[in-house]
């Protein structure tokens, strides 16, 4: 049977198990009982599964980490191994030191709360439920973990948000006539009128420059084994801008946060269903304007177009 206790002249919980000569003692470096009985229930765990004669040897994450991206890399497409790969960076750039002996439940219940306490929205924190899941799975099988810790984590609720809405094309007009910033202007300008996502039209190089054409091949697009080049025309106003690496990718939350403060609501993807909105309005086809986004279902293309009601009150006046 182990215990904790206080030890005199140490500010600190003590732990103890077993008997003399084989007996343990260490101090669990805390003040704080509740913290020293949760690491009393690790250590006695430890134990227990030493005397099984299954213990795992302590191993610093980064070594499974950079094995499982591999394995991630060579399996899954490139988009699904980018999103799995954000994920796991930013867990260990928060936990750069953390071993197989720290992933459990109570650990990894505190880095989902830090998470939320980050700003990340209840989507994302179920993302990275899944990835971080489906990597523990992975170290049972390498041998680095006994069992996962993701097992009854208490998960958040899934927030339906309202859908989004596309721009009026004076919203668009006020919101260039108002950025503070020469690239927010370049960069929003291209956004509205290529319909590329953020990540693309930001490092705009000239190799994409094809005569009167923007040429880009959109990751989030890809099958794995035929990249989709979307082409789309490029607008008079861009001929004169300077469109190329307008700002670095991590700079992109930024520009989006100075667009919602001018007009209140939306965000940088707002851009691209306004320019598919505003193309059907000016008479292009649902087929045209798939293709210049580079969707591949109909379906796709259908929740990027919204219809302008105040521009059919005429014509249902008419009736």
């Amino acid at each position: 049977m182990s215990r904790i206790y206080k030890r005199k002249g140490s500010p600190y919980w003590w732990y103890t198990a077993g008997t003399s000569p084989n007996r343990i003692q260490k101090s669990t470096g805390t003040r704080d009982k509740k913290v020293a009985l949760r690491i009393q229930a690790k250590w006695d765990q430890e134990i227990a599964l030493r005397n099984s004669g299954v213990e795992v040897p302590t191993v610093n994450l980064q070594i499974p980490f950079r094995q499982y991206i591999d394995v991630i890399e060579q399996t899954k497409g490139k988009s699904n191994a980018s999103c799995i790969k954000g994920a796991l960076n930013m867990f260990m750039k928060l936990n750069p030191h953390v071993t197989n002996k720290h992933l459990t439940p109570f650990f990894l219940q505190e880095y989902y709360t830090q998470r939320q306490n980050m700003g990340r929205s209840p989507k994302t924190i179920l993302e990275d439920h899944k990835i971080i899941n489906n990597w523990c799975e992975w170290m049972i099988l390498m041998g680095y973990l006994v069992k996962n810790p993701e097992k009854g984590l208490i998960r958040p609720k899934r927030v339906k948000v309202r859908p989004r809405k596309a721009y009026t094309r004076e919203e668009i007009k006020y919101a260039f006539k108002e950025a503070w910033l020469d690239h927010d202007k370049r960069f929003w300008n291209l956004l509205y009128k290529t319909g590329l996502r953020a990540v693309d039209g930001c490092t705009l190089t000239s190799e994409n420059i094809n005569g009167k054409f923007i040429e880009v091949s959109q990751d989030k697009t890809h099958d794995y084994d035929e990249p989709r080049v979307v082409v789309v025309p490029m607008h008079k106003d861009l001929q004169t801008m300077d469109i190329y690496n307008i700002m670095k990718p991590q700079s992109i939350g930024n520009s989006r946060e100075r667009l919602k403060k001018i007009l209140g609501h939306g965000d940088l993807h707002t851009l691209r269903h306004s320019f598919a909105s505003h193309l059907e309005e000016f008479g292009a086809t649902r087929w045209e304007t798939k293709c210049l986004l580079g969707h591949k279902a109909d379906d796709i293309t259908a929740q990027y177009v919204h219809i302008n009601v105040d521009r059919l009150s005429p014509i249902i006046n008419q009736l």
